[in-house]
């Protein structure tokens, strides 16, 4: 009985006894693998222009048992342009995780692209004379434009402020017919090509389908509009 009473008094006090730590990994150690898993996910999905990352909190030092240490930082979703990347660092001794350091981390990516001078009035043609290059901070939700000659010649379909980043979604063809328009019909058919006048019935942007009447037979056709004065109908 005496035996096991001093056994059981001496898995209490060993069970008392502070833990010993043999190592201490930095919150300096942390924050690299932490912003390396960032950048492992911007290059996987093939982000490689300019970016900043911050974290909103820094990692504290932590006290280890003594065994193998092993750290992987992992990102539980995609990196948010908008708002905070959480990321999460998982430390395992011995193979074996033993605590797990969540905080999160803003990414800023930039881009240079088009920015209007001015504002961009709904359906008036803009050109290369409407904007300029300008590195700005991107969201990830549009497909800025590069190249003026993208949307030369297209119109706003909303309205865009001066010092706005543009995406061609913002644009389209300008109106090209308008009802009661004469123009010319093109009709192709096996390789034969033959034309006639005909009066536009409705409102057209180059590559919309309108309705257009034969002058001749009277006919109503629908037609792909070409350009201001050719309409094309394929059979």
């Amino acid at each position: 009985m005496r035996k096991i009473i001093l056994l059981a008094v001496l898995i209490l006090t060993i069970s008392l006894t502070p833990r010993a730590f043999a190592y201490t990994v930095s919150g300096a150690e942390l924050h690299a693998i932490a912003l390396e898993a960032l950048e492992n996910a911007l290059a996987e999905s093939g982000e490689y222009r300019r970016h900043e990352i911050f974290f909103n909190q820094y990692p504290t030092d932590i006290k280890l048992p003594e065994g193998v240490i092993d750290i992987r930082a992992e990102l539980p979703t995609a990196i948010n342009y908008i708002s905070l990347t959480p990321v999460r660092a998982i430390i395992f001794v011995n193979g074996r995780p033993y605590r797990t350091m969540s905080f999160t981390a803003t990414v800023k990516v930039y881009d240079t692209v088009l920015v209007a001078n001015h504002d961009l009035r709904i359906e008036v043609p803009v050109t290369a004379s409407d904007f300029h290059l300008a590195e700005i901070k991107i969201d990830g939700r549009n497909e800025y434009v590069k190249n003026a000659s993208e949307v030369n010649g297209l119109v706003p379909h909303r309205f865009v402020r001066a010092g706005s980043p543009v995406s061609l979604s913002y644009f389209q063809q300008p109106v090209a017919v308008n009802p009661n328009q004469r123009v010319t019909i093109v009709v192709k058919y096996h390789g034969i090509r033959v034309t006639a006048t005909g009066i536009v019935m409705t409102r057209g942007r180059i590559g919309s389908i309108v309705k257009v009447k034969n002058e001749t037979s009277e006919k109503i056709l629908s037609a792909k509009v070409i350009d201001s004065g050719t309409v094309e109908v394929s059979m």
